[in-house]
């Protein structure tokens, strides 16, 4: 099959692109808005983009049913702060639960049962739940476009690292079959990392 994306429906093409790009990790955004109220909100337009500076960009798309904007876009713009909160699979169901659009005044982190944690350098606070916070500045908006679907791309500079300990190795490095992220599929669908499905390939010397 071979589609023009110019001729199917927004959502068509949605659900194709996202089925087919994949495996993509996921960031818990954590957001405060004016009020201070907090924010959670997971996205799986998502990644890391510069080691220097340390850059990450996540991209909050406008609803395709009714091109409203989402909270965490609205808070930022506000706040230009925030805390993405890496997903495993032991948080996994309460990280589902933040996609439900909550109103405004609701304080996500309180509903779905998560323990925030002060932040060092950023307003917004951190998922003690998770095994990796980046606090993060941002430094940019950039609207692509203001059409349902579009996305926001948040681009932002990583203050801040916290890695648990549980997921470290004699070395204090990160280690993959320690760490268990789950990665986000086309409609319904996850993915997730075990050391039963990690291998290794060296690269070309």
């Amino acid at each position: 099959m071979i589609f023009e994306l110019k001729n199917i429906s927004t959502a068509e093409r949605q659900q194709y692109l996202q089925a087919a790009i994949a495996p993509r990790p996921i960031a818990l955004a954590s957001t405060v808005n004016k009020n201070g109220v907090v924010n959670l909100a997971p996205f799986s337009f998502f990644n890391l983009f510069s080691a220097d500076p340390p850059i990450l960009i996540f991209s909050p798309a406008r609803r395709v049913r009714d091109n409203t904007r989402k909270h965490t876009l609205i808070n930022i713009e506000q706040i230009p702060e925030v805390v993405i909160n890496l997903v495993d699979e032991s948080i996994l169901p309460q990280v589902n639960q933040c996609s439900f659009d909550y109103p405004e005044n609701v304080d996500e982190m309180q509903m779905v049962g998560f323990t925030p944690v002060t932040s060092l350098k950023v307003k917004p606070p951190c998922v003690l739940e998770s095994k990796v916070n980046l606090e993060c500045k941002v430094k940019e908006i950039k609207p692509m476009g203001t059409n349902g679907g579009a996305g926001n791309l948040i681009i932002c500079e990583i203050l801040v690292m916290h890695i648990s300990e549980a997921i470290l190795d004699i070395n204090s490095k990160i280690d993959n079959k320690k760490f268990k992220p789950v990665a986000r599929m086309g409609g319904d669908w996850y993915c997730k990392t075990d050391r039963y499905n990690l291998f290794e390939l060296a690269k070309p010397s």
